[in-house]
């Protein structure tokens, strides 16, 4: 594969074309984007601080993922490791203050959860015509939006109104096991209108629902850095999943399949992190055996001997 034949790209030199191009208006604007990049080992750990900085500095939720110890040739898995390391307290949290706000209630302690008698008393409305005001808002809001799949669209109704009633841990913990992938029984679903448990049949709705979600609750998108080194791997290492050549191409298909949704995950920017082998490597785990990944990231165009800059494809140099 010729990428690896032509210079490598500096990586201070990508960094700033991620920023400028992608970070700072395209994503926050409601596009999408994901990068793979070639690098030695040693760059990893740079590679991921400067991205997980440059998505904090624009105010992006961010997210590492290891195909070490996600199985990410499961859509719901990768769904499962995003949703558990997600901040879903202070999320739901920003979105109620966000919500209120718009309909000229600002929060009274911003960054606190507050029940509804508290919030009623501090806006002296009486507590019932809050409680209705508030239903509405929330049913125009979160339950009418069709960009958020039913089951999720319920999933977080019952989130916000976890911080708003006196049972709100008893509330929200079966909902939040459900979207961390654990096992709920079906009775305590049904409770919060949850017909579903997440499977691959339903990860892709639920992702596209949450990259929703995430702006609805004012962040300017959701950044994942996703290391696939051990797509590549031929021998076992401790601790860590290892891929047969079948998974491996399910991985890519994953991977496929969420740049092919692009248009509908608003604000999710996407680092692949792989090495040489993602491309030197054993042939049958070789980015060359899927064929519609390849198409899709592979760089037909470059500047002479240089690489695009912007193309879907870099290998970087420190």
């Amino acid at each position: 594969m010729d990428v690896l034949t032509t210079r490598p790209l500096p990586l201070a030199e990508w960094r700033s074309v991620v920023e400028r191009e992608y970070l700072a208006d395209f994503v926050p604007a409601g596009g999408a984007s994901v990068k793979l990049a070639i690098l030695d080992d040693a760059a990893f750990g740079p590679v991921t601080d400067q991205m997980v900085g440059l998505g904090q500095e624009r105010a992006m939720l961010t997210v590492q993922v290891d195909a070490g110890r996600t199985r990410i040739h499961m859509m719901h898995e990768l769904f499962f490791a995003i949703a558990r390391a997600l901040p879903w307290d202070s999320l739901v949290q920003r979105y109620l203050e966000r919500l209120f706000e718009a309909h000229a209630y600002p929060w009274p302690q911003p960054g606190t959860a507050m029940l509804m008698p508290e919030l009623a008393a501090a806006f002296a409305v009486a507590p019932s015509l809050l409680a209705r005001q508030r239903d509405q808002w929330l049913t125009a809001d979160l339950w009418d939006d069709r960009h958020l799949a039913q089951d999720f669209r319920a999933a977080l109704l019952r989130l916000c109104l976890s911080r708003l009633e006196p049972d709100g841990e008893e509330m929200a913990g079966p909902v939040l096991h459900w979207l961390h992938g654990e096992k709920v029984p079906a009775a305590l679903l049904r409770t919060a209108d949850i017909s579903v448990r997440i499977s691959r049949t339903n990860a892709r709705a639920m992702l596209a629902a949450l990259c929703h979600f995430v702006r609805k609750a004012g962040a300017a998108g959701l950044l994942v850095v996703l290391d696939v080194r051990p797509l590549s791997r031929t021998t076992a290492v401790e601790g860590a999943l290892r891929y047969s050549p079948a998974a491996v191409m399910d991985s890519y298909e994953v991977l496929r399949e969420i740049i092919d949704d692009a248009e509908h995950l608003p604000g999710l920017f996407v680092a692949v992190l792989a090495d040489a082998a993602l491309a030197t490597g054993d042939p049958r785990r070789a980015l060359s055996q899927y064929a519609a990944l390849q198409m899709r990231v592979w760089p037909d165009v470059r500047p002479g001997d240089r690489q695009n800059p912007v193309a879907p494809l870099v290998w970087l140099a420190p």
